[in-house]
Order: structure tokens, then C-alpha cells, then sequence
């Protein structure tokens, strides 16, 4: 017989690498708030140099011509949407359509608001008449 011999090879576990879960979490951290800092510089400025398309729904969203409290939380109000003057009554339980009329676009350019409300109800009520 020959002589053989039988050599062993034992399977060593891989070490890891050392993970310092503080640094880890600190920078993650750090990104987050640069993050955070960065959205929210972009919002005020967005504000502040008075982009108003980023917030509003352009020329054609509802815009209040004029209101008249009537209580605590009650009130009456005019607003102009899609051509058409809307009166609603508004309440802590909802807001109702109380009346509705072509609105009038001889005026060109931005909405001037009335004087009054009052002499915005007699001039719909002179029309209906």
C-alpha cells in the first residue's frame, strides 16, 4: 500500500467587516436633514419670489371677489370660478351654493373687488329684475 496522506481542510469563516453602527446612523442622519433643508429652501423660495403657478391652480381656479361675515364662523361669500360668480354660504358644517351667474368679463385684467358686498347683492339683484 501506498502511502497516502489525507490533509484536512478546514472551512475558516469569512470575517466581516466592523461597522461602527453610530457613524452609520449619525451620517444617514445628516443626510436626512440635508435633505429636509434643501425641500424646504426650495419651498421658500418658491414663495418668496412669487411663483404663483407652483401653488395655485393657474387663471382659471376659484378666487373670492368678497366676503360678509354674518356670525362667529358664518359668512357669505363671492367667488369666481370658471366665469361664473358663485354666492356660497359657508359654515363650520359646510359651504352651500346659495346662487349662480355668468360672471361679468367686460373688465379686462385682474379682478378689482367691489366697494362694498351690499353693492355687490344690488347690482344681481338689479340684473334679475
Amino acid at each position: 500500500m501506498a502511502n497516502t496522506t489525507v490533509v484536512e481542510t478546514v472551512a475558516t469563516p469569512m470575517q466581516l467587516p466592523a461597522v461602527d453602527s453610530g457613524t452609520t446612523i449619525l451620517t444617514t442622519a445628516g443626510y436626512l436633514f440635508l435633505l429636509l433643508g434643501v425641500i424646504f429652501l426650495a419651498y421658500y423660495l418658491l414663495k418668496r419670489l412669487g411663483v404663483p403657478a407652483a401653488f395655485t391652480s393657474g387663471q382659471n381656479g376659484p378666487r373670492l371677489i368678497s366676503r360678509l361675515m354674518l356670525g362667529n364662523r358664518q359668512s357669505v361669500a363671492v367667488v369666481r370660478y370658471r366665469d361664473k360668480d358663485l354666492l356660497l354660504g359657508v359654515t363650520d358644517n359646510g359651504i352651500s351654493l346659495l346662487s349662480e351667474e355668468e360672471a361679468d368679463n367686460s373688465q379686462q385684467g385682474p379682478i378689482t373687488p367691489v366697494k362694498s358686498f351690499a353693492a355687490f347683492l344690488k347690482g344681481s339683484t338689479d340684473n334679475e329684475e
